[in-house]
């Protein structure tokens, strides 16, 4: 009987410590060739009919986004390759935001990262399909580095808007995202009252 625990026992501590093993180790899919032909692509309104679908379409564009980001900060060396990439980073941004790119190279370069992992995405409820309206939704960064270990964690949150392109007999739709913060930063981002006289 005492062997019998004391068995039960060493399985769980091997099952516990595999288990937290993969959790700080990258374990998805990262292919350059893949990654370097991502592209802020118009979606079609058929594919956005419930807040489901938006939800997937948001995190693939978020994943997009890091991916194509990690890939830019991790080859600093390889100008040419920046020079592509730099442009579809900055097509998941409107036309006029020059800054927002820039803090999210920022922020893997100063960690070093070379593969992401976005995750646990919570979409606002008071949110609607409608477009050219801000919507926000909450997820989780994971940061490796170059030998797939686990950097950082964090949570964020990201404010988008859906820009309606107007096609020939169809609507679509394309992702733009205005911001991308931490949520400390968003829950310190308050205008203090004014005292009226």
């Amino acid at each position: 009987m005492k062997i019998k625990s004391f068995i039960q026992l060493v399985l769980g501590f091997v099952f516990v410590i595999w288990s937290c093993k993969n959790e700080t180790t990258f374990q998805g899919k990262h292919d350059p060739d893949v990654i370097k032909t991502y592209r802020n692509h118009s979606t079609p309104v058929s594919k956005m009919d419930s807040i489901a679908s938006i939800n997937f379409i948001t995190k693939q564009k978020l994943t997009e986004l890091y991916e194509l980001s990690s890939l830019y900060s991790s080859n600093s060396e390889d100008s040419i390759l920046q020079e592509i990439l730099f442009p579809q980073i900055k097509s998941y941004f409107l036309e006029n935001d020059s800054i927002t790119p820039f803090q999210i190279l920022n922020e893997l370069d100063s960690l070093a990262v070379y593969y992401v992992e976005v995750g646990d995405l919570k979409l606002s409820e008071k949110d609607s399909i409608r477009p050219d309206s801000l919507k926000i939704v909450q997820f989780d960064v994971k940061f490796f580095s170059k030998d797939k270990k686990l950097i950082d964690s964090k949570p964020k949150t990201a404010t988008y808007i859906l820009k309606k392109e107007p096609k020939q007999f169809k609507h679509e739709f394309i992702f733009y995202f205005s911001e991308l913060n931490d949520i400390q930063e968003v829950a310190n981002d308050t205008i203090s009252s004014g005292v009226a006289e």
